[in-house]
């Protein structure tokens, strides 16, 4: 790999860009198992109504509705969902009786963004926002937020977290799912490299320790609440999986969501731990320290 070759200055956030590399792949997806799969795996198929349906059905929906209930969010909780991209996990909440629902997502186009969302008729209660700056300018704040394979793309994070704080309410939770994970230059540019739409596209993507969410989310006035695990629901929360694994499995996602509910700090501290030993004390377990989903809480400054 000859990394001085990759495109990296030139990476952008363009959704007419990403629109225009995604119907290409619904096309080739007709003739290519492979591309199929992948469209599949981040419900971009071409069959919109199909990508959606699978979602509200899926291992991954089942157990982000059970962590939600964890954390006592309840239906009447007002939720704002960011970089929602399409909005199926906006409207399986909306599906499945959550009746305060915002999205906020800059790219309205159909298969990326919200266009196809807006055509449903079962999504009109959702609240949805295109123009981020009139977001900002909103007065409501939430007591929810989610964001899901969103925060990597975020420039500056603590900047971004900083103005995501302030649409949130005292003591809001912040549930982020799903992001992408590098600790060396090497598993960095190799990652780069390998994604499918980032160099073929010139799309922006990026990856961080996990270290560098959570530090740079603390600094905008977060604390860390609570860290669910690699390997917690055979990784449904972390790559797309609809099997939900065996007996070990079970077992130590039944461990887990016992300690989210009685003492969630304690997975942060085991995350710290193992963080800790990797970094400091050759270390190499990848357990805690890439998460699946990190939760934060808005904590005073």
């Amino acid at each position: 790999m000859n990394i001085d070759a990759l495109n990296l200055h030139a990476l952008v956030e363009e959704p007419d860009r990403l629109e225009k590399a995604i119907a290409e792949q619904q096309a080739a997806s007709a003739s290519n198992p492979e591309t199929r799969a992948l469209l599949e795996s981040i419900y971009l198929e071409p069959d919109r109504a199909r990508s959606f349906e699978r979602f509200l059905n899926g291992l991954e929906f089942r157990t982000i509705l059970k962590i939600l209930d964890i954390f006592g969010v309840a239906k009447a909780t007002p939720i704002c969902e960011l970089g929602g991209g399409p909005g199926f996990l906006s409207w399986a909440l909306s599906k499945s009786g959550f009746t305060s629902l915002h999205l906020m997502e800059p790219n309205g186009l159909f298969n990326t963004g919200t266009g196809y969302l807006r055509s449903r008729q079962d999504a009109a209660a959702i609240t949805v926002h295109n123009d981020l700056n009139a977001w900002h300018a909103g007065t409501q704040r939430f007591p929810v937020v989610i964001t899901k394979n969103c925060i990597h793309h975020f420039k500056n994070i603590p900047m971004a977290a900083a103005t995501i704080r302030r649409k949130m309410q005292s003591g809001g939770l912040w549930f982020a799912f799903r992001e992408s994970y590098a600790e060396t230059a090497q598993e960095l540019y190799s990652s780069i490299q390998a994604h499918p739409f980032c160099q073929k596209y010139g799309l922006y993507e990026w990856w961080y320790p996990s270290w560098h969410y959570v530090e740079s989310i603390e600094m905008a006035g977060f604390k860390t609440k609570a860290i669910v695990p690699w390997m917690y629901a055979n990784n449904t929360l972390g790559a797309y999986q609809e099997n939900p694994g065996g007996p070990e499995i079970e077992s130590l996602t039944a461990q887990i969501d016992a300690l989210l509910q009685r003492n969630p700090e304690a997975t942060v501290t085991s995350y710290w731990q193992e963080v800790l030993r990797n970094r400091f004390q050759n270390g190499d377990t990848r357990l805690f320290s890439r998460p699946q989903l990190m939760v934060f809480a808005v904590s005073p400054v």
